[in-house]
């Protein structure tokens, strides 16, 4: 005989499992029907990872020439400067009267509307963003976190950036696309982490970049097939 007492107890001790397991899809539905989203729409679910942190060092304030200085209040300060140790626009900090080199913002002759620094939130926090040019179509910018730890605040971020708020939840996360053929890419902050992902990667398209006015993802999987999504919950949602 197949079905014995074992089968039984098994098929007993499997139930709760199930039920749980059922009441996990009614809550996902629920939820995705809560925010708008319908569960047969097509959802890409980001891939992200930790970002690295820029590791910076004590400046000597001898021989350098401040070209451009923003300050923050009387314990922080911000400033671009070069030195006569080679041509290019460097970035520095200042925090409770120390100095520190935060690596290159610009090449030489960048001109003053290329590069610069300037008050913005990101991640719900202060920031202070420098921004310029290293070389042909190499745009990035330099982001301090002015009321983190000093060696944990700085990181940088390769092409054109953007700060805006993708879901309408108040939170201000980071756009960062490159390429003439667009590579996109979002930064949010996750369990208390700054962690990054890399859209076209992750949707497997091959050009995606994003509508500012209209907060939608214009992704390309081929040449002629452009698809809009939105943000929401980590994941790209197809929009109808």
């Amino acid at each position: 005989m197949l079905y014995d007492e074992r089968s039984k107890n098994v098929l007993y001790d499997e139930r709760p499992k199930i039920w749980g397991n059922l009441f996990s899809i009614i809550i996902i539905v629920a939820l995705l029907a809560l925010i708008g989203i319908n569960p047969s729409d097509e959802i890409y679910r980001l891939d992200f990872s930790e970002i690295d942190k820029i590791k910076i060092e004590k400046l000597d304030l001898k021989n350098i020439k401040v070209i451009e200085e923003k300050i923050i209040d009387k314990d922080h300060c911000a400033f671009i400067y070069t030195d006569d140790t080679n041509g290019g626009y460097k970035g520095a900090i200042q925090v409770n009267g120390e100095s520190y080199y935060i690596g290159q913002v610009s090449m030489e002759n960048t001109p003053d509307h290329l590069m610069g620094i300037e008050e913005t939130q990101v991640f719900e926090k202060k920031a202070v963003k420098f921004y310029g040019i290293l070389g042909a179509n190499y745009v990035h910018s330099v982001y301090w976190l002015v009321a983190e730890k000093t060696e944990d605040a700085i990181f940088q971020i390769e092409g054109n950036t953007l700060e805006t708020d993708l879901d309408d939840d108040g939170k201000i996360e980071i756009i960062a696309t490159t390429g003439t053929i667009p590579e996109t890419r979002v930064y949010v902050l996750k369990d208390g982490k700054i962690v990054v992902a890399n859209i076209n990667e992750s949707m497997g398209a091959k050009s995606v970049s994003y509508d500012e006015s209209y907060k939608l993802f214009e992704v390309y999987f081929d040449t002629n097939q452009l698809e809009l999504y939105v943000y929401q919950n980590e994941s790209l949602i197809v929009r109808k």
